[in-house]
C-alpha cells in the first residue's frame, strides 16, 4: 500500500503546522553521514523534488510514516479565507491490492468474494451469513483478506460516552458476487456492496458486531465522520466532521465556520435537565432549541450534539458533554447517494445480515451500507474492471493472455480532498492530520506539490532523478535491502532508530534512509526525521 499527500496547506513557513499524531520531544535516534545537510537541501530547495519510497511489503506503520514525511516535506500548499475561519484543503492519496485468487481450475460459479480493512474481521464470515434479500447469499465464499487503503478507526467512542466500547473500531468492508457467463463471468445488478460496520475489534464478524448511535464515530468512504442523528420520521441518517469534543459551560460559545455555537442556560427540576441553545451568524439567530438531553442543534451545515447536561458539585455552574461538527450531510435510507448505489442500514438479525430502508425504535443497527442498483455487468474477463461506489475496483489480470490464469483482486487508486479548520483532526485513507496553527497572513494562497510516496516495485535508485528518501529497513523494502547487501548501509534486527544518509548512489543523487530493527524503531527514526525538518 502506498499513501501520499499531494498538496498539503499553508502560506508560509507559519500558515499550518500539521500534527500527524507525532509526539514531540526528543528521539533517540542514530544519525549515520551528513543527515543534517540532507534536511537542509530539502528544507531550502524544491519541496516536491524528493522521492519517497517504501517497501510493497511494509506494514501499515511504515506507510503512514512515509506520508507523514511527505506531508511535513510538502507542509504548504492551499490557504482559503472562510468568513472569520481560515480553512485548510489537503489532497491525499493512497494506493493497494488485496490478494488474488485464480479462476481458472477453481470450480467458482457463484462466489461472494470479500475483503476488509483487516483480514481477521472476514475470517468467521460465510456466505451463510447473508439474507437471501441482499443478494449476497452466492453459494460460496472467497476472502481476498485486507486491502489497505480499506479505512478503519480504532476509536469510535472518544467521549466514552457508550458502555462496553473501549475495544470498538469502524471498518470498511466490500463484498462483490461473481457468477459464471458462458465463458465469461458476470456480476448482476444488487450483487455487489460497500459496508462500514461497528465491531469490537477482538471479536469480529458477526459475533463482535455493535450498533450506531448519534455521538459515534464511523467510517463511511475512506474518511471519519461522526453520527449526528438517525431520524425515525424522515428515516434520514446524518453525520458531520468533527470540530470539538468537550465540554461547553452554561453562557459560553464556540465558533466555527463564522458561527456562534452558544448555550444561553441549563435549567433543571432536580430531576431532568434542560438546556436552551442557539446557533447564530452575525448576532442573529438562525436556529434554536430547548430540550432535554440527548440533543441535537443542526443549521448551515454545522451541528451541536448536547450528550449529557449536569451542575458542578456545588451547583454554581452547569455544563454540558457535546461533539460539535461541520460540513453536515443527511440521507435518506433508499436514495441514491452517488450514481449506481443506494444507501441502507445493516442489520443482523436473525442469524444474517440484511439491508433497511427504515429507521425503527430499538432497531439494532450495525452500519451503513451502499448497494449496487446499476445494470447487470455481464461477458467480464481478462483486463476488465468492475468499480465499487466510485471507490475501489475489481479486476481480471490474465497474466499476459496465460491459458491456466485469470486472477481477480481487489484494488484501490484513490486520491480526497479534505478540508480542515484550525485545533480539527481529521481522518482520511487511514492517514491522520491535525492543523495545529491555521495563520492567514494574506489572501494570496500558495500550491505546492508534496512528494508522492512510491513503492519500491515502482521505482528504483538507478531510475530515481531526484534525492531518495527510504522507509523501512531490508525486510520489507526492497530497495533498502540492496544497500545493505552492498555493504553501504547497517541495518539489522536489532538496529536503533536510525537515519543513514549515502551519498550519490541513486543515480547521482544522496539517500536517506530511515528505518530501524522493527516497526517501532522506524516509526521512532521517522517522527525523529518529522522533527528536524
Amino acid at each position: 500500500m502506498a499513501i501520499s499527500i499531494k498538496k498539503i496547506v499553508s502560506i508560509g513557513l507559519g500558515g499550518l503546522m500539521l500534527g500527524t499524531t507525532l509526539s514531540s520531544g526528543v528521539f533517540a535516534v542514530k544519525q549515520v553521514g551528513d543527515v543534517d545537510s540532507f534536511v537542509s537541501d530539502i528544507v531550502s530547495g524544491n519541496n516536491s523534488n524528493i522521492d519517497i519510497i517504501v517497501g510493497s511489503n511494509s506494514v501499515a506503520s511504515d506507510v503512514v510514516s512515509a506520508a507523514n514525511i511527505a506531508a511535513k516535506i510538502g507542509s504548504l500548499s492551499f490557504l482559503e479565507q472562510n468568513d472569520e475561519s481560515a480553512s485548510a484543503t489537503l489532497s491525499i492519496a493512497s494506493k493497494s491490492k488485496s490478494e488474488e485468487f485464480n479462476l481458472i481450475g477453481s470450480g467458482v460459479t457463484d462466489s461472494l468474494f470479500a475483503v476488509s480493512a483487516d483480514d481477521d474481521y472476514l475470517s468467521i464470515i460465510t456466505n451463510a451469513d447473508f439474507h437471501s434479500s441482499t443478494n449476497l447469499d452466492a453459494t460460496g465464499y472467497v476472502s481476498l483478506e485486507d486491502l489497505g487503503n480499506l479505512m478503519e478507526i480504532s476509536d469510535t467512542d472518544p467521549s466514552s460516552w457508550f458502555t462496553g466500547s473501549d475495544n470498538d473500531v469502524s471498518a470498511e468492508f466490500l463484498f462483490l458476487r461473481l457468477k459464471s457467463d458462458a465463458a465469461n463471468w458476470k456480476v448482476n445488478s444488487d450483487e455487489m456492496s460497500y459496508m462500514a460496520l461497528l465491531l469490537d475489534e477482538n471479536l469480529g464478524v458477526p459475533g463482535g458486531l455493535k450498533c450506531m448511535s448519534p455521538g459515534r464515530n464511523i467510517v463511511y468512504l475512506g474518511e471519519e465522520w461522526t453520527l449526528m442523528g438517525m431520524n425515525a420520521d424522515a428515516d434520514k441518517v446524518s453525520m458531520g466532521k468533527e470540530v470539538y469534543r468537550g465540554t461547553l459551560k452554561e453562557g459560553k460559545s464556540y465558533f466555527v465556520n463564522g458561527y456562534e455555537i452558544k448555550i444561553d442556560s441549563i435549567i433543571t427540576d432536580s430531576t431532568n435537565y434542560k438546556v436552551s441553545a442557539k446557533i447564530l451568524k452575525d448576532g442573529t439567530v438562525v436556529k434554536s432549541a430547548y430540550d432535554t438531553a440527548p440533543l441535537n442543534l443542526i443549521s448551515n451545515g454545522i451541528g451541536i450534539r448536547f450528550q449529557k447536561v449536569y451542575e458542578s458539585i456545588d451547583s454554581n455552574a452547569a455544563y454540558a458533554d457535546v461533539v460539535i461538527v461541520n460540513n453536515v450531510k443527511g440521507m435518506e435510507l433508499g436514495s441514491e447517494v452517488i450514481p449506481d448505489y443506494e444507501i441502507y442500514s445493516v442489520l443482523y438479525t436473525g442469524g444474517t445480515f440484511q439491508y433497511t430502508d427504515d429507521f425503527v425504535k430499538g432497531q439494532k443497527n450495525m452500519g451503513l451500507a451502499l448497494k449496487y442498483v446499476g445494470d447487470d455487468l455481464t461477458g467480464l474477463g481478462s483486463d476488465d474492471t468492475v468499480e465499487i461506489a466510485n471507490y475501489a475496483n475489481f479486476l481480471f489480470d490474465d497474466e499476459g493472455k496465460s491459458a491456466t490464469t485469470l486472477s481477480v483482486f481487489f484494488e484501490m487508486n484513490e486520491e480526497k480532498e479534505v478540508s480542515i479548520i484550525q485545533n480539527q483532526k481529521a481522518k482520511v485513507l487511514n492517514v491522520e492530520v491535525i492543523a495545529d496553527k491555521i495563520s492567514v497572513e494574506s489572501e494570496q494562497s500558495t500550491i505546492l506539490n508534496a512528494p508522492v510516496v512510491k513503492l519500491d516495485t515502482e521505482t528504483s535508485m538507478e531510475s530515481s532523478e531526484n534525492p531518495v528518501i527510504l522507509v523501512g529497513g531490508p525486510v520489507v523494502n526492497s530497495i533498502t535491502k540492496e544497500l545493505a547487501d552492498t555493504g553501504l548501509i547497517a541495518i539489522n534486527d536489532d538496529s536503533l532508530a536510525t537515519l543513514s544518509v549515502v551519498s550519490e548512489t541513486a543515480n547521482g543523487n544522496d539517500v536517506l534512509v530511515v528505518a530501524g530493527g522493527d516497526r517501532i524503531a522506524t516509526t521512532e527514526a521517522a517522527n525523529a526525521l518529522i522533527a528536524v525538518i
